[in-house]
């Protein structure tokens, strides 16, 4: 992708509403350009007249219009700075639900083929590229016009002294940015790779802290974070260092150009009265100048330093959105679900995790998936959920194959409690009626009971309100299944997949759940589960044994 394009993404972010305010500083900047075109105006004329051979009264009129000038050019600048900031910011919000909205719209083989800090990561670009590149870019564009009206204004006042100050600037500007742009430059990339290392790290230690604990691998924990962080403060200040140097350079060799130009000028007449009011006049355009450069070369660099956070950037921007339909209603499901030579192999990977697969799940059967770890049980339940696409084969549901356009209507149909559930740190409530705003509670307290967790409720002096940590930390394993199991259990739909889902129950939980199954199988529901307890095949029509991604016959 193009820079040209990468920009087009952040105009397409803007919105119809964006776009009227982006209109609303464009015109803002054009008055703020006259503003200051007639604020050196009037203090010219002010000026001449002030010092004007038998003056020294000064013109009601003129002083008046200079007044009104500096106070126009003032408000206007801060309208400016309002409309900018919240057209940034805006469009910030707009970019980070966007990047939202295709993450969730990624297929599940995206989202295992990805690091966990990647989302995370996207957001922090969206910030690096709203702050880096966006504001400056807003502020240049702006720094741009009110230079231009301030150069004419210099212009009408002495050609030859705004040709000028206009090529000293011009060029030290120029070579303040050509020496800044490679320090940028690797700093941003620097930037940009810190930031996903360092959220990585912290999911890391959150997520491994039992086997830090017992490993003694807390330092060497600290030391890893060090170092990606003392890496990224680095890139940091060598960012600042490297932005805030065109800014010195040209502050301090342009104010000696100024007033060299200064001497230049009174020397043309040899008399310095004559030519105070056009110095007085390129002193305050300089004064106004110097500034506007600065922010100018902020946006020039801007790019430099966020160039790879607006690449990976549009590149999220640029996968299919969110589709906005409400969510279909589910797929007819009554006899059976049949796979037809089904193969399924990862990308990047050689042998396939499934092979020729023939199996049928007929509508209210209870069948378990053994095997060894890694062949092919978890791979076989997703391809039934729709949530992986056979490389090889079909999945019918009552005879109709499962397309991509149908994908979505069955897994309506489809509760799921995966070997490692996730757990928001929420209530126990929260967690059962999981993303839904307003539970039923009736079929939350149901479902909690027959997943056996009456005991554990009944004891908690907040009950279901009880906050469970994060990843659930504050429950046993047991307990944290039987938690997962409730929520599948709230959904009510006529397909429950368990994949390892009572590994960690005791014979008591262990007898709970099993008279929760045969209920919801005596109601209808299809039941495929993994599992290798004896107790749990006991129950069921049939076990489905695979080995090396096909089935094998008992």
């Amino acid at each position: 992708m193009s820079r040209r394009e990468e920009l087009r993404v952040l105009l397409d972010a803007l919105g119809p509403t964006g776009r009227r305010r982006l209109g609303l500083l464009a015109a803002l900047t054009l008055l703020g350009g006259a503003a200051e075109y007639g604020t050196l105006l009037a203090l010219l004329a002010l000026l001449r007249d002030w010092l004007a051979p038998g003056g020294g009264s000064v013109d009601l009129g003129l002083l008046l219009a200079f007044a009104a000038a500096v106070l126009a050019a003032g408000g206007l600048r801060f309208a400016l700075l309002v409309a900018s900031q919240r057209l940034a910011y805006d469009t910030g919000h707009r970019l980070m639900v966007a990047v939202q909205r295709r993450l969730l719209e990624r297929g599940w083989i995206a989202h295992v083929e990805a690091r966990s800090s990647a989302p995370l990561a996207a957001i922090e670009q969206v910030e690096m590229v709203v702050h880096g590149l966006l504001l400056p870019l807003l502020q240049g564009l702006t720094a741009t016009v009110l230079g231009i009206a301030i150069l004419a204004a210099l212009v009408r006042i002495d050609l030859v002294a705004a040709v000028s100050a206009g090529l000293l600037l011009g060029g030290l500007f120029l070579l303040a940015v050509g020496l800044s742009r490679p320090a940028i430059r690797r700093a941003g990339h620097g930037i940009s790779s810190g930031y996903e290392e360092r959220i990585a790290a912290v999911q890391e230690q959150v997520g491994a802290m039992r086997e830090l604990l017992l490993g003694g691998m807390r330092h060497a924990a600290a030391e890893r974070f060090r170092r990606i962080d003392r890496s990224l403060a680095e890139a940091k200040a060598a960012l600042v260092v490297a932005s805030g140097t065109p800014r010195l350079l040209v502050e301090t060799l342009g104010l000696l150009a100024l007033v060299g130009l200064a001497a230049w000028l009174a020397g043309r007449t040899g008399e310095l009265e004559t030519v105070l009011p056009t110095l007085a006049a390129l002193a305050l355009g300089a004064q106004r100048l110097l500034p506007l450069a600065q922010t100018l070369a902020n946006a020039v660099l801007g790019f430099s330093a966020n160039a790879a956070p607006l690449t990976q950037l549009s590149a999220i921007l640029a996968a299919p959105d969110l589709e906005e339909e409400a969510p279909p209603d589910p797929l007819p499901f009554r006899r059976e679900i049949r796979l037809e030579g089904v193969s399924f192999t990862y990308p990047g990977r050689e042998a396939p995790a499934l092979r020729g697969i023939d199996l049928v799940l007929r509508r209210g059967e209870r069948v378990a998936l053994a095997g060894r770890n890694g062949s092919g049980k978890t791979t076989l339940t997703d391809v039934v959920m729709g949530l992986l696409r056979p490389s090889e084969g079909r999945v019918l549901i009552d005879g109709e194959p499962l397309g991509q356009d149908s994908i979505a209507a069955w897994q309506r149909n489809i509760a799921h409690v995966p070997q490692a559930p996730f757990f928001a740190d929420a209530s126990i409530a929260a967690n059962i009626a999981f993303m839904q705003p307003d539970p039923d509670w009736e079929r939350v307290r149901e479902a909690a009971r027959l997943a056996g967790l009456d005991e554990l409720i009944g004891s908690l002096a907040q009950g279901f309100d009880t906050r469970i940590g994060s990843g659930g930390l504050k429950l046993s394993g047991g307990q944290r299944q039987r938690l997962a199991l409730a929520r599948a259990l709230y959904a009510l739909r006529p397909l429950l997949v368990l994949d390892e889902a009572t590994s960690a129950l005791d014979p008591q939980s262990e007898a709970h759940v099993l008279a929760a199954l045969d209920a919801l199988q005596a109601a209808g529901t299809t039941i495929l589960l993994i599992a290798h307890r004896a107790k749990l095949l006991e129950g069921c029509e049939r076990v489905v044994r695979l080995s090396h991604g096909g089935i094998v016959e008992d």
